[in-house]
């Protein structure tokens, strides 16, 4: 059945009072009836509301430990913040908007009897746990860039990155990574690098269809920014991505092409090229610090062919 573990759960929430007051109760019971958790906590990071998360907490969630960021912080600061804070063996980083089948933690936890586990993800359904939303990732390159296919069939028990969604990791191995590269921020990418360097780190990382959430409710990052602004950040953060996890040519290749992209568009200044050459000048206005961050937490990582070894 699986060796009984502790579990934080993190959960990292901005104007999230009505979904918390929908889907903690739901959260709760999962946690008190599962038979392979010995304690648990529950961690609310918030990201700076301004919806009375804070009084909603207090009384009707006393035990829930509650963190407020004093500005937005995105993602990544928001959930290593709940990081540093949890207390127990295993860490689960979860959507406010979740739902978590009653069977989660017993189809997952399992997964951790394994030393070289990282961490585990399972299926994600839509609200009415019908139609099959996230599923197993696994790789993909093209032209000298990092990709991954969402494999509708699953193949075999391997993910090529956990969804922050619902993130079921090891703390000690999460800590070791130094969490989520707050250099995404204020997000995307955060989950599959992190997954990635655990990857490259000699540790795996597992996806199961036995269980599953539901994803409940419609909102998006696309609600609280501009489709210009998420677009912009997506791409820059992609360039950010390939240039911390490819070889020293490839990342010679990637900012050739952005430079190349800033002066093409600078010459046809069409306005979906004007987004390309935004992200494209944010990344080469990057490079100092990608360098600095990739000398601090990717030059004892075994190279990308490690991973690919287990896809095959």
């Amino acid at each position: 059945m699986g060796t009984k573990r502790s579990v934080s759960v993190v959960i990292p929430s901005f104007d999230g009072k009505a979904l918390l007051e929908k889907y903690l109760p739901s959260l709760v019971e999962t946690l008190k009836n599962s038979q392979l958790i010995t304690r648990y906590e529950i961690i609310v990071v918030d990201d700076a509301s301004t919806d009375d998360t804070d009084a909603f907490l207090a009384e009707n969630y006393p035990e829930v430990i509650y963190l407020k960021n004093t500005e937005n912080m995105g993602f990544s600061k928001t959930s290593n913040r709940g990081l540093r804070q949890a207390q127990c063996e295993l860490v689960l980083f979860l959507n406010n908007d979740m739902v978590l089948n009653h069977d989660f933690f017993e189809k997952t936890i399992p997964h951790f009897d394994q030393e070289d586990t990282f961490g585990v993800f399972s299926e994600i359904r839509d609200s009415l746990g019908e139609k099959k939303l996230e599923g197993q990732k696994t790789p993909k390159y093209k032209r000298h860039k990092i990709h991954y296919e969402d494999n509708r069939e699953t193949k075999g028990p391997f993910t090529f990155y956990i969804c922050g969604g619902n993130a079921l990791v090891s703390h000690e191995k999460m800590l070791e990574l130094q969490g989520f590269n707050e250099i995404f921020s204020p997000f995307y990418f955060e989950d599959f690098d992190v997954s990635l360097r655990a990857w490259r780190k000699g540790w795996k990382c597992y996806y199961t269809e036995e269980t599953f959430c539901k994803h409940c409710h419609s909102q998006t990052i696309n609600s609280k920014f501009s489709k210009e602004y998420v677009q912009g950040i997506f791409l820059r953060n992609r360039f950010i991505f390939n240039d911390l996890h490819t070889s020293s040519n490839e990342c010679l290749r990637l900012r050739a092409q952005a430079f190349l992209k800033i002066i093409l568009y600078t010459i046809i200044p069409t306005k979906s090229h004007r987004v390309v050459k935004q992200a494209s000048i944010a990344y080469v206005k990057m490079l100092k610090q990608i360098r600095e961050n990739k000398e601090m937490l990717y030059s004892d990582l075994l190279p990308l062919k490690s991973v690919n070894e287990h896809f095959e």
